[in-house]
Protein backbone atom coordinates (compact mmCIF):
# COMPACT_ATOMS: atom_id res chain seq x y z
CA UNK A 1 0.00 0.00 0.00
CA UNK A 2 2.95 2.31 -0.46
CA UNK A 3 1.12 4.02 -3.32
CA UNK A 4 -1.82 4.88 -1.06
CA UNK A 5 -4.11 2.18 -2.43
CA UNK A 6 -5.83 -0.51 -0.43
CA UNK A 7 -5.47 -4.21 -1.28
CA UNK A 8 -7.84 -7.21 -1.43
CA UNK A 9 -10.98 -5.12 -1.87
CA UNK A 10 -14.26 -7.02 -1.70
CA UNK A 11 -16.61 -4.43 -0.16
CA UNK A 12 -16.75 -0.72 -1.05
CA UNK A 13 -18.85 1.88 0.74
CA UNK A 14 -19.43 5.19 -1.05
CA UNK A 15 -20.42 8.17 1.09
CA UNK A 16 -21.79 11.62 0.46
CA UNK A 17 -23.85 14.01 2.54
CA UNK A 18 -27.46 12.98 1.90
CA UNK A 19 -27.06 9.71 -0.06
CA UNK A 20 -29.32 11.39 -2.61
CA UNK A 21 -27.06 12.53 -5.49
CA UNK A 22 -23.33 11.84 -5.58
CA UNK A 23 -22.97 8.52 -3.74
CA UNK A 24 -25.86 6.81 -5.57
CA UNK A 25 -24.34 7.85 -8.92
CA UNK A 26 -20.86 6.69 -7.88
CA UNK A 27 -22.28 3.43 -6.50
CA UNK A 28 -24.03 2.67 -9.80
CA UNK A 29 -21.00 3.56 -11.90
CA UNK A 30 -18.64 1.48 -9.72
CA UNK A 31 -20.97 -1.52 -9.86
CA UNK A 32 -20.97 -1.30 -13.65
CA UNK A 33 -17.16 -1.18 -13.87
CA UNK A 34 -16.07 -3.62 -11.17
CA UNK A 35 -16.27 -7.42 -11.06
CA UNK A 36 -19.48 -8.75 -9.53
CA UNK A 37 -17.60 -10.24 -6.57
CA UNK A 38 -16.87 -6.72 -5.29
CA UNK A 39 -19.86 -5.48 -3.27
CA UNK A 40 -20.61 -1.75 -3.67
CA UNK A 41 -23.09 0.16 -1.52
CA UNK A 42 -23.65 3.74 -0.43
CA UNK A 43 -24.80 5.77 2.55
CA UNK A 44 -24.94 9.36 3.73
CA UNK A 45 -23.39 11.21 6.63
CA UNK A 46 -26.65 13.10 7.04
CA UNK A 47 -28.85 10.93 4.84
CA UNK A 48 -32.26 11.58 3.40
CA UNK A 49 -33.26 8.17 4.76
CA UNK A 50 -35.71 6.21 2.63
CA UNK A 51 -35.82 8.74 -0.20
CA UNK A 52 -34.97 7.77 -3.78
CA UNK A 53 -32.00 9.26 -5.62
CA UNK A 54 -32.59 12.77 -6.94
CA UNK A 55 -34.61 12.68 -10.21
CA UNK A 56 -31.81 14.49 -12.06
CA UNK A 57 -29.27 11.89 -10.85
CA UNK A 58 -31.62 9.13 -12.01
CA UNK A 59 -32.00 10.80 -15.42
CA UNK A 60 -28.25 11.19 -15.92
CA UNK A 61 -27.59 7.61 -14.90
CA UNK A 62 -30.35 6.34 -17.20
CA UNK A 63 -28.66 8.26 -20.01
CA UNK A 64 -25.53 6.24 -19.24
CA UNK A 65 -27.56 3.02 -19.38
CA UNK A 66 -27.70 2.55 -15.59
CA UNK A 67 -30.82 2.34 -13.46
CA UNK A 68 -30.64 3.69 -9.89
CA UNK A 69 -34.42 4.09 -9.49
CA UNK A 70 -34.51 1.45 -6.72
CA UNK A 71 -32.00 3.37 -4.59
CA UNK A 72 -33.18 4.52 -1.15
CA UNK A 73 -31.11 6.79 1.09
CA UNK A 74 -29.35 5.18 4.04
CA UNK A 75 -27.69 6.72 7.07
CA UNK A 76 -24.06 5.76 7.68
CA UNK A 77 -23.44 3.62 10.75
CA UNK A 78 -20.14 2.61 12.27
CA UNK A 79 -21.04 -1.02 11.50
CA UNK A 80 -21.26 -0.14 7.78
CA UNK A 81 -17.88 1.59 7.88
CA UNK A 82 -16.29 -1.30 9.79
CA UNK A 83 -17.59 -3.85 7.26
CA UNK A 84 -16.13 -1.99 4.26
CA UNK A 85 -12.66 -2.68 2.89
CA UNK A 86 -12.66 0.72 1.20
CA UNK A 87 -14.69 3.85 1.94
CA UNK A 88 -14.89 6.49 -0.78
CA UNK A 89 -16.03 10.02 0.11
CA UNK A 90 -16.61 13.15 -1.94
CA UNK A 91 -14.95 15.80 0.25
CA UNK A 92 -12.09 16.04 2.77
CA UNK A 93 -14.56 17.09 5.48
CA UNK A 94 -16.46 13.83 4.95
CA UNK A 95 -13.22 11.89 5.31
CA UNK A 96 -12.67 13.58 8.69
CA UNK A 97 -16.31 13.13 9.79
CA UNK A 98 -16.30 9.42 8.92
CA UNK A 99 -12.99 8.91 10.74
CA UNK A 100 -14.31 10.63 13.87
CA UNK A 101 -17.52 8.61 13.79
CA UNK A 102 -15.71 5.31 13.32
CA UNK A 103 -11.98 5.52 14.15
CA UNK A 104 -11.44 1.88 13.11
CA UNK A 105 -12.14 2.98 9.51
CA UNK A 106 -9.14 5.31 9.41
CA UNK A 107 -6.72 4.23 6.73
CA UNK A 108 -9.55 2.87 4.57
CA UNK A 109 -11.18 6.24 3.79
CA UNK A 110 -10.19 7.87 0.50
CA UNK A 111 -11.59 10.60 -1.70
CA UNK A 112 -13.41 9.22 -4.73
CA UNK A 113 -11.28 11.71 -6.68
CA UNK A 114 -8.06 10.40 -5.07
CA UNK A 115 -6.39 9.78 -8.47
CA UNK A 116 -7.43 13.15 -9.94
CA UNK A 117 -5.19 16.25 -9.96
CA UNK A 118 -5.29 18.01 -6.53
CA UNK A 119 -7.72 20.73 -7.65
CA UNK A 120 -10.23 18.08 -8.81
CA UNK A 121 -10.10 15.61 -5.94
CA UNK A 122 -13.19 16.91 -4.14
CA UNK A 123 -16.57 16.45 -5.84
CA UNK A 124 -19.07 19.23 -5.26
CA UNK A 125 -22.67 18.57 -4.22
CA UNK A 126 -25.13 19.43 -7.03
CA UNK A 127 -28.21 19.21 -4.77
CA UNK A 128 -30.66 22.04 -5.52
CA UNK A 129 -28.21 23.63 -7.98
CA UNK A 130 -29.92 22.68 -11.25
CA UNK A 131 -29.31 20.36 -14.21
CA UNK A 132 -26.00 21.91 -15.28
CA UNK A 133 -24.47 21.40 -11.82
CA UNK A 134 -25.70 17.79 -11.89
CA UNK A 135 -24.20 17.24 -15.34
CA UNK A 136 -20.82 18.59 -14.23
CA UNK A 137 -20.89 16.52 -11.03
CA UNK A 138 -21.91 13.39 -12.95
CA UNK A 139 -18.97 13.79 -15.34
CA UNK A 140 -16.59 14.43 -12.44
CA UNK A 141 -17.85 11.30 -10.67
CA UNK A 142 -17.64 9.25 -13.88
CA UNK A 143 -14.00 10.26 -14.40
CA UNK A 144 -13.10 9.65 -10.75
CA UNK A 145 -14.80 6.23 -10.74
CA UNK A 146 -12.98 5.19 -13.92
CA UNK A 147 -9.64 5.79 -12.18
CA UNK A 148 -10.27 3.17 -9.46
CA UNK A 149 -10.55 -0.28 -11.15
CA UNK A 150 -6.83 -0.67 -11.96
CA UNK A 151 -6.06 -0.07 -8.29
CA UNK A 152 -8.68 -2.50 -6.99
CA UNK A 153 -7.87 -5.65 -8.92
CA UNK A 154 -4.85 -7.82 -8.12
CA UNK A 155 -1.85 -7.12 -10.29
CA UNK A 156 -0.41 -10.02 -12.30
CA UNK A 157 3.07 -10.96 -11.14
CA UNK A 158 5.58 -12.31 -13.57
CA UNK A 159 7.39 -15.52 -12.70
Amino acid sequence: MNDGTPGAIRHILVLCEGNHCRAPMAEGLLRALLPRDIQVESAGLSALVGLPADPEAQRLMAGAGLDISAHLGRQLTCDMATAADLILVMEESQKTWCGLMCPSALGRIFLLGHWQPPALREIQDPFRRGPEAFRATFEHIRQSVSDWPPHLTPKQRSA
